[in-house]
């Protein structure tokens, strides 16, 4: 199993959760993908690429012809593509290694330009799911029932988040995280990276930390298409919607 890469260029993108009925971003997703192959980037799907957890796979079954397609051509023109694993997809690690066109792996240690960036989906990082994954599950498939009756309680949700974190951790983050990905985000870099990126909590964004190094979160495709740009080791946010125009 791959856990390390180099690259020049390369685009990270997480949480697109294809057959959840919240998500409504394939089309968009598909075109993104299409696009940076293209302009010569790399891609890395990182977690969370596919919904298992809220679904079954019957409807998942109705999303992948088109991505395996889409994976297929993109192959065609050289682009590797990492699909790190989360814990909405972890269940179909095997399916996905099967198909041929993804390079699949637990987290991705990217060489680029002179910079050291580890790239990892970041549930392993959420004390919720960690200490309660039981618990942590059951919520899970509930809110996905919640969701398919009313998609917009999802934003609420995420706002919900913004100001919670905003009131309870007066350090600077990212809003809507708890400050243990942060947390865990130095002790990675400690280990030799730059920066890390992680995925996961749908909340996109950037924080310094100490040391030179940075933390990056690729955000989601359930609200905005977001991702992140690598370019000889320089990371940038970037909007796909805003980038096209």
């Amino acid at each position: 199993m791959i856990t390390t890469a180099s690259a020049k260029k390369l685009v990270v993108i997480s949480d697109i959760h294809l057959g959840n009925p919240f998500s409504k971003g394939r089309d968009e997703a598909l075109r993104f993908l299409k696009w940076a192959a293209v302009e010569g980037y790399d891609i890395c799907i990182n977690g969370d690429g596919l919904e298992i957890a809220q679904v079954s796979f019957d409807k998942l079954a109705l999303e992948i012809p088109m991505v395996v397609k889409t994976l297929k051509d993109i192959n065609k023109l050289g682009t590797s593509v990492y699909y790190i694993v989360g814990n909405h997809d972890i269940a179909l690690e095997n399916f996905l290694e099967d198909w041929g066109s993804l390079k699949v792996c637990p987290f991705l240690n990217l060489s680029s330009g002179s910079s050291r960036i580890r790239i990892e989906h970041g549930h392993l990082y959420d004390p919720f799911f960690v200490k309660f994954p039981a618990a942590y599950e059951v919520l899970t498939r509930m809110a996905g029932i919640f969701l398919e009756i009313n998609p917009n309680l999802y934003k609420l949700w995420n706002n919900i988040e913004k100001l919670f974190t905003q009131l309870r951790w007066k350090k600077s983050g990212i809003a809507g995280e708890l400050p243990e990905f942060q947390e865990a985000a130095y002790e990675i870099c400690r280990r030799g990276f730059d920066a890390v990126i992680f995925g996961h909590t749908h909340h996109m964004g950037e924080v310094d930390l100490p040391e030179n190094k940075k933390y990056y979160n690729s955000g989601s495709w359930l609200i905005s298409y977001n991702y992140l740009e690598i370019n000889d080791g320089v990371i940038q946010k970037k909007n796909w919607l805003k980038a096209i125009r």
